[in-house]
C-alpha cells in the first residue's frame, strides 16, 4: 500500500467521524433527555476523539520536525573547478537513458564506499560524454576540502544522479585545471 493510498484512507476515515460526530451532536439535541437515542449520539460524538488525538499528534510532529534546507550550488554560482576526472559513463538499457549527461553544468554526487560529495560538471558542447568512453571532466565540488581527502588518484568513484548510478571514474593526479571548457548552463 502506498503513502498516498493510506493518506486518502486517514483522510476519508476523518471525514466520516466526523459526519458522524455531527450526526450524533444533531441526535442529541433533538433527542427528548432520557432516552436511547440520546445516548447513542452521545456515543457517536465521542467517535470523533480520536481523530482529535491524531490531529494534535501531527501537529506536534510537524511542529518538531526539523527545517531542512537543501544543499547544493546556487543556480548563478561561479564554476570553480576543484579537480579534473577521468568519468566513464556506464551502458544503458534503454535508448532514450544513453545520453544522461548533456553539455553545461551537470549537478551529482561521486560516491567512494558510503560517503556521497555534491560535485558539478563542466561539460563542454563538443565534449559529451558517450557510454563506455572514458572522458575527462572538470568537477567542483560543494566542500572540496571534504572531497579530495577521500578522492584521491587511486580511489574509484560512482557517479550518482539522485539514486542512480551513471558511470565510474577517478581523480586525475594532476590537480584542478588551469583551463577550464567553456560549458554552458544546462536547459531544462
Amino acid at each position: 500500500m502506498t503513502s498516498s493510498t493510506k493518506s486518502s484512507r486517514r483522510q476519508l476515515a476523518t471525514v466520516v467521524m466526523l459526519v458522524l460526530a455531527l450526526l450524533g451532536g444533531l441526535v442529541r439535541w433533538l433527542a427528548p433527555q432520557p432516552s436511547v437515542a440520546r445516548d447513542l449520539g452521545s456515543l457517536l460524538m465521542v467517535l470523533w476523539l480520536p481523530i482529535v488525538g491524531n490531529i494534535i499528534g501531527w501537529m506536534m510532529q510537524r511542529a518538531k520536525a526539523p527545517r531542512h534546507v537543501l544543499q547544493g550550488f546556487a543556480p548563478d554560482a561561479v564554476f570553480e573547478p576543484s579537480a579534473r576526472i577521468e568519468l566513464t559513463l556506464l551502458a544503458a538499457d534503454t535508448p532514450r537513458e544513453s545520453r544522461p549527461i548533456r553539455a553545461g553544468y551537470f549537478d551529482g554526487a561521486l560516491v567512494v564506499g558510503s560517503e556521497g560529495f555534491t560535485a558539478r560538471l563542466a561539460v563542454p558542447v563538443e565534449g559529451e560524454p558517450v557510454p563506455e568512453v572514458p572522458c575527462v571532466l572538470a568537477v567542483q565540488f560543494l566542500r572540496p576540502a571534504l572531497a579530495l581527502a577521500q578522492l584521491t588518484p587511486d580511489k574509484r568513484f560512482a557517479l550518482l544522479a539522485g539514486r542512480t548510478v551513471l558511470g565510474t571514474g577517478y581523480v586525475l593526479p594532476d590537480g584542478p585545471p588551469h583551463e577550464v571548457p567553456k560549458a554552458q548552463p544546462a536547459s531544462a
